[in-house]
Formats: C-alpha cells, sequence, structure tokens
C-alpha cells in the first residue's frame, strides 16, 4: 500500500513539475480551459438568478373576459356560472360597467364623463385567477373561454410574467446546449494536449516500455498531469466567474430596483463547487486516458 502511494506521489510531482517546464504554453492551456469553463458556469448563475426573480414576482396570471356591448344580465350570468364552474379558475369577479366607469373617471381625477358621453362605451368583464400559470395551459384556456356566450374578447393580464417564464426555459435549454458541447471541447482539449506531451516523450516512453514497465506506470504521470491542468483550470474559470458577477451585478440591480425587485448576490456555494471539480476532472482524466490508450496501441503495434 505504501509502495503505490509513492508511486502516485512521484507521479503527481513529476506532472506539477512538468507544467512550469513551459509557463508560457501552461498558461495559454489553462487559460483556453478556463474560458471554455466560463460561460456556462456564468449562465448558471444567471438562471439562478433569474429563478430567484421569477420567486419575487408575487402577480398570479389572471385572465380578463370582455363581454360584447349588447351583452344582457342573463348573459353574464351564464358566462359567470360556466367560469365557477370550470376548475381551472378561481375568484371569478364580476365588474360591470358602470363600475368599469367609475374606476376610469376616479382614476381621470373625478373628471365627469357622464356628460362627455352619449352612453357608456366600456363592456362588462370577468376577471379570473388561473390555477395553473405555464403558458401552454393559459393560451389554450384563453382560446377556450373565447369561445363563451356574449364574450367578446380574453385579455391576460399578466403577460410579461409569462414572457420572463419562457425566457428562463429558452435559457435553460441553452445552458444545457452549451454545457454539452463545451465539456466535450473541454475533454477534446484536454485529450490533445496530453497527446502532445506523450509525443514530445515518445523516446523516453519506449524505453521505458522496454525495460518492462507497466501501462499504469507510464500513464499515470500524464493522468496527473490532466487533473493539475483541470483544477488550476477550474480555479481560474471561477475567478474570472466572480469578477464578470461583481461587476454585472450593481447594473442588473440598478435595473431591476425601480421595479420593486431585490436580486441578492449570489455565488457558487461549496456543494456547487465540489460538483464542478469532479466535473471537470473527470472529463481531464477521460481525455488523458484516450489520449494514453490510443498512443500506447500505436507504440504496441510498432514493436
Amino acid at each position: 500500500m505504501k509502495q503505490r502511494l509513492s508511486l502516485h506521489k512521484e507521479a503527481a510531482l513529476k506532472a506539477w513539475r512538468q507544467l512550469f517546464r513551459q509557463p508560457v504554453a501552461t498558461l495559454l492551456i489553462l487559460l483556453m480551459l478556463a474560458i471554455a469553463m466560463t460561460l456556462p458556469l456564468v449562465l448558471y448563475l444567471g438562471v439562478n438568478q433569474a429563478q430567484q426573480l421569477l420567486g419575487q414576482v408575487d402577480e398570479s396570471p389572471s385572465l380578463t373576459l370582455y363581454m360584447q356591448l349588447n351583452a344582457n344580465d342573463a348573459d353574464n350570468r351564464t358566462v359567470e356560472e360556466a367560469l365557477k364552474q370550470d376548475q381551472r379558475l378561481h375568484d371569478v369577479i364580476f365588474i360591470s360597467k358602470k363600475q368599469a366607469l367609475t374606476e376610469l373617471q376616479r382614476s381621470m381625477g373625478n373628471q365627469d364623463l357622464v356628460s362627455m358621453l352619449d352612453s357608456n362605451p366600456l363592456p362588462d368583464a370577468f376577471t379570473v385567477m388561473v390555477r395553473d400559470d405555464t403558458p401552454a395551459h393559459l393560451q389554450t384556456l384563453r382560446d377556450e373561454l373565447k369561445q363563451l356566450p356574449m364574450v367578446e374578447s380574453v385579455k391576460m393580464d399578466a403577460e410579461w410574467v409569462q414572457t420572463l417564464y419562457r425566457l428562463n426555459v429558452l435559457v435553460h435549454r441553452l445552458l444545457w446546449f452549451l454545457a454539452c458541447t463545451l465539456a466535450l471541447a473541454f475533454a477534446l482539449v484536454s485529450y490533445n494536449t496530453i497527446r502532445l506531451q506523450i509525443l514530445s516523450h515518445r523516446e523516453e516512453i519506449e524505453i521505458t516500455k522496454l525495460l518492462g514497465a507497466p501501462v499504469s506506470f507510464i500513464r499515470r504521470p500524464f493522468i496527473y498531469l490532466s487533473l493539475w491542468q483541470s483544477l488550476l483550470s477550474i480555479g481560474i474559470s471561477l475567478g474570472l466567474c466572480w469578477w464578470l458577477t461583481m461587476i454585472m451585478y450593481p447594473l442588473i440591480e440598478q435595473i431591476l430596483k425601480p421595479y420593486g425587485i431585490d436580486m441578492r448576490y449570489r455565488f457558487f456555494d461549496l456543494t456547487e463547487i465540489i460538483c464542478i471539480v469532479v466535473l471537470v476532472c473527470g472529463l481531464g482524466v477521460m481525455g488523458a486516458w484516450l489520449a494514453t490508450r490510443q498512443h500506447w496501441l500505436s507504440f504496441k503495434i510498432k514493436a
């Protein structure tokens, strides 16, 4: 057991020293890997902040049904009964045309609108609250309610909330796409980096093989080299994420503050950082393992 630990320690130290033999090339590789990670990580923070914003929006989506101007009391009662029997709705509120005109007159400074108009141009209306606020459900419900007798139109009073919901779904999908593609790119970069290292140590590897060294002994330094690169690139990427969020947060706060939305600053917690380390190091090790396997087989064929 001690011998195995000693071999791993020696391989890790050898890989660490290898990083600083070509500092400029190593720095460029680390920056390339860090930038590949930074975009999905920043987008992940943005998605979480958007979810926080949606959580502060306490406005429940509602629908307003406007009756035709010639609708009478019997038509209104028929529509009201249909709305109250619909299990998808709750809090059915009837607003008469007279009440609507009074509210309009109050909002305009109690001006005498009645004397200025030949008749009341406002229709009777119903405001209903919706239980399921998903965009697809609201659209279907709006189309169905529009078919009720004597209903002129149906308006969604919280369309901006639904637009925000759709944008959140879109960003989620974009996040997954970027995460998958950039994870593949990270593995390929790691693969290519280790491949170049193997080619530069080709003679040393062949001599080690001739001396009877097993595959694990030859592969181990390259695996640790990929691990060191992954860990250092994670540190650089997290630093870039922190810098970007510190720059963007005050601007976002200024934009949302007039709307009464308090957005709290958020960064990665310990659990998320551990997941990032495990995922990124796993991708780096996978790329290094594939590179060493391919070149080991090519050396074996030549032998």
